[in-house]
């Protein structure tokens, strides 16, 4: 009897260690495979209608910035006549100018406005990689997710039909029978929930790269990522694109109190005429100056520098957060890293051999078949628990590369 127990113990030990994941790749080299896969992607979302609206965005931004660069001022054509005692007729150009330096304010102001334009567009298209990546992430894990539940009700299946042939031989009893079914049906609610999930991934796949599946399987963690992460969260800290953004956001509002501050001023129009009064030639000159005596442009000044302020208040606001989110992705990725490195520690041998000494044993009556129910169930568990780890640790480096901002950096590595 003890002997029985301890070839128990030791298959359940094999099963509980040993099932590998499924494969996600087959390729010959590693570094093929994440090429291969790296252009696929980075290919595919450059095609998409979303990266497209990005890029006719951005050329709205930069449009819209461009126009702040133009001359403030236009000339006038000035055209008189008068029919008195003498008819007068005269022609003269008029224009205003700058003397204040609103046109320099101005352009620095578009200037500003440009590598803003810029940012949002690196950023948009760095939030669309991120949601592609992920979506590849949730489809390649629905799969494996999927084919256990197929693998594992198949098997339940084939076993329910070989004892059921037995309990009519004699050799086993109702209980057992009664068992197997259990299992069957419980595999049947697995699936069920496996197919649903896998639904789900396809259609958020659809939504975020128009695709049913991809053309190229995600590649193993220990291939695309590396074993550690060598950045900290202060040297990534600069790089942060919403920082950047709130960066520039405050540079722009500075530059619009400068600019409000020279609205204030009123600038001169000085005008040159030339034409005839009867028979004389004349000519003149013309100058002019608005007197800001009701409309003094304070108010916009006064909301500059209250947005001013703001935008200052915001940027220490948003560097605490991103300091914040970069430590959380870090320690996330880290945590998960040591996680998945232990799961495969624990279950590196293949299922394979021992799934078919787990049902050796049980033909051969050392287990009996309500712990080799067990046994299976528990196998299917900690395969479902290797995917989950694994498709963890994959989405913890996506996001910890999005919120680092070297995802576009890292893709064209491994492209190129």
């Amino acid at each position: 009897m003890g002997s029985r127990y301890l070839v128990r113990a030791s298959v359940m030990l094999a099963v509980l260690c040993g099932w590998p994941l499924a494969a996600t790749a087959t390729v010959d080299t590693p570094s093929a495979a994440q090429t291969e896969w790296a252009q696929w992607v980075r290919q595919q979302v450059q095609q998409l209608p979303a990266s497209r609206a990005i890029h006719a965005r951005q050329e709205q931004w930069l449009a819209e910035s461009r126009g702040d660069d133009q001359p403030l001022y236009n000339p006038n054509l000035n055209l008189t006549y008068e029919d008195s005692a003498e008819v007068t007729k005269t022609v003269g150009l008029s224009q205003t100018l700058d003397w204040s330096g609103k046109a320099r304010a101005s352009r620095d102001v578009s200037a500003l406005r440009l590598v803003l334009a810029e940012l949002r567009g690196q950023k948009a298209r760095a939030d669309l990689l991120a949601q592609s990546l992920q979506a590849l992430i949730g489809w390649d894990a629905a799969q494996a997710r999927l084919q256990a539940a197929r693998e594992q009700e198949q098997q339940l299946t084939e076993l329910a039909a070989l004892i059921r042939r037995r309990q009519q031989a004699g050799d086993v009893g109702q209980v057992d029978a009664s068992l197997t079914l259990l299992s069957v049906g419980r595999a049947q609610q697995s699936l069920a929930e496996a197919e649903a999930l896998a639904t789900g991934a396809q259609t958020r796949l659809r939504e975020v790269m128009a695709l049913s599946s991809p053309a190229h399987p995600v590649p193993d963690y220990d291939v695309t990522l590396g074993a550690a992460v060598t950045d900290s969260s202060d040297a990534r800290l600069q790089a942060n694109y919403d920082l950047q953004l709130a960066e520039q956001q405050l540079a722009l509002a500075e530059q619009g109190v400068t600019l409000a501050d020279k609205q204030r001023n009123a600038d001169p129009s000085l005008g040159l005429y030339v034409g005839k009064e009867g028979d004389d030639n004349l000519w003149g000159v013309d100058l002019s100056l608005p007197l800001k005596f009701f409309n003094t442009d304070k108010p916009a000044y006064q909301q500059a520098l209250a947005d001013s302020d703001a935008r200052r208040a915001l940027l220490e606001k948003t560097r605490n957060d991103i300091r914040a989110r970069l430590d959380g992705a870090r320690d996330n990725l880290v945590q998960q890293q040591r996680r998945w490195q232990r799961w495969q520690q624990l279950t590196q041998p293949s299922l394979d051999t021992n799934g078919a000494l787990l049902k050796r044993v049980w033909q051969q009556g050392e287990l009996t078949t309500q712990n080799y129910l067990l046994a299976l169930n528990q196998s299917l568990d900690t395969r479902l628990a290797g995917i989950a780890l694994r498709e963890a640790v994959q989405r913890a480096w996506i996001d910890w590369l999005q919120q680092s901002a070297q995802l576009d950096e890292w893709l064209n590595q491994l492209a190129n």
